[in-house]
């Protein structure tokens, strides 16, 4: 897989003043944070080519923190998100 996104590091410089538990405690953000992290735990072997141990060792601490959150909780997230696209995807529709 080619992969070559890079972030600029003025971006990363302003995102290293959040924290992960400012994100998962937002109403705003949580649902779609849970999603991401399990989506991305989930996909993260298709970027054996990209990886290094520090993104290993960032997997596995996410990994972690993920599988505390419980299931009923993954699930609600999980489903959130798929309501909120659901209904982007028709309101979309009925304007074409």
């Amino acid at each position: 897989m080619a992969y070559d996104i890079r972030i600029p590091d003025s971006v990363l410089d302003a995102a290293a003043r959040l924290s992960l538990k400012d994100l998962l405690d937002s109403p705003a953000f949580q649902s779609f944070l849970v999603s991401a992290i399990g989506n991305g735990l989930q996909n993260s072997h298709k970027f054996a080519d990209v990886t290094d141990e520090r993104d290993e060792f960032l997997m596995f601490r996410l990994d972690q923190i993920f599988k505390s959150i419980p299931y009923d909780t993954r699930r609600a997230c999980f489903d959130e998100v798929a309501r909120m696209y659901r209904e982007r995807r028709e309101e979309r529709e009925q304007r074409n």
